[in-house]
């Protein structure tokens, strides 16, 4: 069974579909080192312009309406928060001009929670301008999780030991990257590579039936070491991520593994920080079960319908399903988390984003690593028993 496993991990790596894969996660990471990382603007970042605009607006209305006598409720009400809202980004402006980088952490973590606390309930204040762009029927909502998460972030900075920076509070190092990345596409890229690497490990047994023949073990075992072969080609898929965060921490800083990173509860509605070592460790778990399940999927398909074909179209449905069901709030009403499919987006389900626009309690990680781990497992079994019947011999 050795002399077989080396035999098919040669194979793997000398495939030129395979190899063209890895050449192709190289140019996209060099290219979000030179293009998408550069142009990275984060909705919350430090801009002293506009706290100095911001505390100037509300220093002079202060002074224009204070000691007078019967003024509007809403005059009075602005009157008895706009000071506290004041000394925060006075603090914050002192702060970035001494370059006391803690007190600035302190006094940012401070506003964005009575920010949030005038906004959420009420129709007073507005969050950040650029949550209500492109129509967003939800920017309120984002407005109040994305202040949330600042001020969770920032208290994490206070309480922790991280070496602070600009560059740190405005998510740009290494590390801080990475985490955004997985809050975005990179996992949805990591399965579409695994799909592409793994599609043919079975079919491709046509082409050399006499010398697979010469292996004299069961079809059974086969399988198990061509999925063993497609699963350590897919975590090697990781490889181009160092070629980017080499890049981008030699530019911004790498960042250490304990940043505290936000984690969303939907039953608390409040944040908690889990270092940054603790989630990048979940989501390579969890990508590891995906990578699995799809390998599993194309395993049995292959021995079933044995087309090529089948294996990309039943794999991009698995992926793309939740996008022609997706629909905020549908937590609340129908049972989202049971469907494999609405986990395909590891790092917003680990940092409980998902959780928060479905409004779904049972959206999160653990939930996820049963469903998807049942499934693979449910998915082996039957692959097992199938490839007991002649009719689905590997080699006829």
């Amino acid at each position: 069974m050795w002399a077989y496993f080396k035999w098919e991990f040669k194979q793997f790596f000398m495939n030129k579909k395979n190899i063209a894969v890895y050449v192709i996660l190289l140019f996209l990471g060099l290219y979000f080192v030179l293009k998408v990382a550069p142009s990275y603007e984060p909705i919350e970042k430090v801009d002293v312009a506009e706290m100095e605009a911001r505390f100037t607006t509300r220093d002079d209305f202060i002074k224009s309406v204070e000691g007078k006598d019967n003024i509007h409720p809403s005059v009075a009400f602005a009157l008895a928060v706009f000071p506290q809202w004041n000394e925060y980004d006075r603090a914050r402006i002192d702060a970035i001009n001494e370059k006391d980088y803690l007190k600035y952490a302190e006094a940012t973590a401070g506003w964005y929670l009575y920010s949030d606390q005038l906004t959420v309930n009420g129709d007073s204040f507005f969050y950040n301008p650029l949550y209500y762009t492109y129509g967003n029927n939800y920017a309120h909502a984002d407005g109040h999780y994305g202040y949330g998460y600042t001020a969770s972030r920032f208290t994490g900075y206070v309480e922790g030991s991280s070496e602070l920076s600009m560059e740190l509070f405005e998510e740009r190092t290494a590390l801080q990257t990475l985490q955004r990345m997985l809050n975005d596409y990179l996992p949805i890229v990591l399965f579409i590579s695994c799909i592409f690497l793994s599609v043919d490990i079975v079919l491709k047994d046509r082409r050399n039936p006499s010398l697979l023949k010469g292996f004299p073990i069961s079809d059974w075992k086969k399988l198990l070491m061509k999925g063993l072969v497609a699963f350590i080609g897919s975590i090697l898929s990781f490889v181009p991520l160092y070629v980017v965060l080499i890049a981008i921490g030699l530019q911004n800083g790498f960042g250490d593994f304990s940043l505290p990173v936000p984690i969303y509860s939907y039953i608390e509605e409040t944040f908690t920080n889990t270092a940054m070592s603790t989630f990048l460790l979940k989501n390579v778990l969890f990508i590891g079960v995906w990578f699995l399940f799809l390998i599993a999927i194309i395993l049995f398909l292959s021995i079933i319908v044995k087309a090529e074909f089948a294996n990309l179209f039943v794999s991009f449905i698995i992926i793309a399903a939740e996008w022609f069901y997706f629909e905020r709030v549908m937590g609340a009403y129908s049972d989202i988390e049971r469907y494999p499919t609405s986990y395909v987006q590891v790092g917003q389900v680990i940092s409980g984003y998902r959780n928060f626009v479905y409004q779904s309690p049972d959206l999160t990680y653990q939930h996820g690593l049963t469903i998807i781990g049942c499934c693979t497992l449910f998915l082996v079994i039957l692959t097992l028993i199938v490839s007991k019947f002649k009719r689905f011999k590997l080699i006829a």
